[in-house]
């Protein structure tokens, strides 16, 4: 079960959450790691909202891509549970010791993606981010390297922002 956020105040709307995710370029993502020892990575993804209304919480899925075998996918099969952290603003603030930041933390569970369409749909999403109005681009290449890819799906169960007290206090004022 994840934790409620101490500093309840500080938590950021779900649709800021998800504004977040779709805008970052990069996040870091965090796994369980192999023999015990943690491991968290650097990477480019896409996140794929699928808001449930009905729940009023977001949902969603995140699409990252990598080679066919290395340290994340050992870490991966040997626990899924992941976490992605994404620092959407970080300005410090030195004559008050603290910092003007916004940040997005995903929760959920990663699978290698064995389905052709949703590997398709996760590199497809990659290329609009990352090579937006390229197209033709994003499917050449998608075409010519996809044998040599692995997709990486996070089905997302719980997300959580959270604001710097400075931006807070500007929010409300």
């Amino acid at each position: 079960m994840i934790p409620k956020m101490r500093r309840h105040k500080q938590q950021l709307p779900a649709d800021e959450c998800e504004a977040i995710l779709r805008a970052a370029t990069y996040g870091v993502l965090g796994t369980g790691g192999t023999n015990g020892i943690p491991y968290a990575v650097p990477l480019s993804f896409a996140y794929l909202s699928t808001s449930d209304k009905a729940a009023g919480a977001p949902t969603g899925r995140i699409y990252l891509h990598c080679a066919t075998t290395g340290h994340k996918l050992d870490a991966l099969a040997e626990n899924p549970r992941v976490c992605l952290t994404v620092v959407a603003q970080s300005e410090p603030v030195p004559e008050k010791l603290t910092d003007r930041f916004r940040s997005v933390m995903a929760f959920g569970n990663a699978r290698v993606v064995e389905d052709e369409d949703e590997k398709c749909l996760g590199l497809v999403a990659l290329g609009d981010k990352y090579a937006p109005g390229m197209p033709e681009v994003v499917n050449e290449e998608i075409a010519s390297t996809m044998h040599r890819t692995c997709v990486i799906a996070i089905d997302v169960q719980h997300i959580t922002g959270k604001e710097g007290l400075e931006l807070l206090r500007e929010r409300t004022n």
